[in-house]
């Protein structure tokens, strides 16, 4: 459980460092790529002598590594825009709806046992995520174009990582193998990020400053803690991903809008509260 505890902490918090970014004025186009770079380095000493670049290149899941640097890549943008404009609990719930992606695809590739109690979880925790990240009726921002696109596109490729990151759990990694892929994942993310800040042409030696890699170093240690234990829970004895999935989801939501709370004094609508509610009924219903 430690590690569910620390994938959800780990992947709660990060919406809120890029909320911080915005005032700390961090040049996101530099602090992504060191993010990145922080993220290979620290994999390859935890890897050890257990992977060399020839070895990585011939696994069987590279291919779906590269797949998945480029969706890392994308993902971490749209968070951080999102999060900076929309808000974090915002940011963090909108990539949270994904979880239906790989909770229905549980059922239908791996064998996930399907009963009525976790059907009513699984619906409960869509209908919190939901009421959590809709727009409020009474707010300006409903017809944004922010709300109309950004969601969408956060919960495409939020849905398409999860899905991958499952996949590749079931049928390629153990526990041998997970830092050497997490590695390579963030490697490729890392020139993703690059190609992105270059094709924009936002990254210039004009805007690097020192604060830029502090701050991208922070941030690349806080996501290797989420995604290797992400892939650790993944892989818990006795658990489906069908009902890990939506676990984790809500209590990285419950995770980014206490912290946004604390930090931002971001309130939460009466609406945004009953989706926590539900959220946690939801998490009681699939543990059952």
């Amino acid at each position: 459980m430690i590690y569910l505890l620390l994938a959800i902490l780990g992947s709660g918090v990060i919406p809120v460092i890029f909320r911080a970014f915005e005032g700390w004025r961090v040049n996101l186009f530099w602090a992504i790529p060191v993010n990145y770079v922080t993220c290979v380095v620290i994999g390859s000493v935890l890897a050890g002598d257990s992977f060399s670049f020839s070895q990585l290149i011939v696994q069987p899941w590279i291919a779906l590594a590269a797949l998945q640097g480029l969706l890392l890549a994308v993902n971490f943008f749209l968070l951080a825009h999102t999060a900076q404009r929309a808000g974090v609990a915002i940011a963090a719930l909108a990539s949270r709806l994904s979880v239906a992606i790989p909770s229905v695809l549980a059922f239908l590739l791996y064998g996930d046992s399907l009963t009525p109690l976790k059907i009513a979880g699984l619906a409960a925790a869509l209908v919190a995520l939901y009421l959590c990240t809709a727009p409020d009726k009474l707010s300006g921002a409903l017809n944004s174009k922010l709300f109309q696109l950004m969601p969408l596109l956060v919960f495409l490729t939020f849905g398409c990582y999860f899905t991958i990151l499952k996949y590749l759990q079931t049928h390629y990694l153990d526990a041998a193998t997970y830092h050497g892929y997490v590695m390579a994942g963030f490697g490729f993310a890392f020139l993703s990020s690059l190609a992105i800040g270059f094709g924009k042409g936002v990254i210039s030696t004009a805007e690097f400053r020192v604060l830029h890699v502090v701050a991208g170093l922070g941030l690349g240690l806080v996501n290797y803690v989420a995604v290797y234990s992400l892939l650790r829970v993944l892989a818990l004895a006795g658990w489906q991903s069908s009902q890990l999935y939506p676990i984790y989801s809500v209590g990285v939501v419950a995770v980014s809008t206490v912290l946004a709370f604390i930090c931002f004094r971001e309130r939460l609508s009466r609406q945004k509260a009953l989706g926590l509610a539900v959220g946690l009924v939801a998490v009681a219903l699939l543990n059952r």
